[in-house]
């Protein structure tokens, strides 16, 4: 599953003065309650992640948040 860095995204629009959902809705242009689902943990939209990236500054790349690489067991005989 799609794992957003969530804290990014709140550390940023703090830095801009934006600290509730509504004032981080306006500044990326997109409904109050997708910002509320996203901070909730919902996999929000294509549009509402660009819309958030884009607002922010901040790169896709790092707004998603990289899978725990794991080694799968070794098989013995």
């Amino acid at each position: 599953m799609l794992r957003l860095d969530t804290d990014l995204v709140k550390n940023k629009a703090h830095g801009q003065g934006d600290v509730t959902h509504e004032d981080i809705a306006i500044r990326a242009g997109i409904d109050r309650s997708s910002v509320t689902r996203f901070f909730a943990g919902t996999v929000p939209t294509l549009p509402t992640v660009t819309a958030l990236a884009w607002a922010y500054g901040i790169k896709l790349d790092d707004l998603v948040l990289k899978a725990a690489t794991t080694v799968p067991p070794q098989v013995t005989a």
